[in-house]
């Protein structure tokens, strides 16, 4: 007998095995009782919850995304010199892909079917946005305070996303970044080429 969980509870359930079956069978294979047989639950139960495969895929898309949004929602609360919420918002990446107990390979998935879905595209290129939007903000704050070069801030920051996309990548395939050596001498180097030698 399937055991009560709150509605919340029910969900997640449901998420992480529709995650597992996604990445193991792609998401064309796959199956709503696939999904179900994973969760322990029946096929009835995965529809109380969700309407459509599909309505299962954009929930572990928005999961995914997520991660995104709150580290750039801190950035945006924080009132601290551009240099440092820079480094905070990397270190962030970098600890966040090392810490992950299994590889993110949803993140392969989700790429791979935002090539030939329009509305999975559409998703993943607003948060790209996001992203990007708010890291311009943090380096044309640094190049105001008179802390970063005068480059163009938007270039820095589709550089950064670029560089974030690669950590994803890699941890998707199973190579963890090596946050401590990037979170020191890789972030020295990137800031270096970003500060000002010769300040206000």
């Amino acid at each position: 007998m399937t055991r009560h969980l709150p509605e919340t509870e029910r969900r997640a359930q449901i998420l992480r095995a529709a995650r597992a079956i996604f990445v193991e069978r792609g998401y064309l294979s796959a199956r709503v009782e696939d999904v179900a047989g994973r969760a322990g639950l029946s096929k009835g139960a995965v529809y109380f919850y969700f309407e459509s495969k599909r309505e299962i895929f954009d929930a572990l898309v928005e999961e995914e995304l997520a991660v995104t949004r709150s580290f750039l929602a801190e950035a945006e609360r924080d009132e601290r010199p551009a240099a440092i919420k820079l480094i905070d918002l990397g270190r962030k990446y970098l600890d966040y892909f090392a810490g992950l107990k299994t590889p993110p390979r949803f993140f392969l998935l989700m790429s791979e079917l935002a090539i030939r879905d329009e509305d999975v595209r559409k998703q993943v290129n607003a948060v790209h946005e996001e992203f990007v939007s708010a890291t311009e903000k943090v380096i044309a704050q640094g190049i105001a305070e008179g802390a970063f070069r005068p480059y163009d801030a938007r270039a820095v920051a589709l550089f950064l996303k670029a560089f974030i996309d690669g950590l994803a990548g890699q941890s998707a395939v199973g190579m963890r970044p090596d946050s401590e050596r990037l979170g020191t001498d890789g972030l020295r180097v990137l800031l270096q080429g970003l500060l000002n030698t010769d300040p206000r």
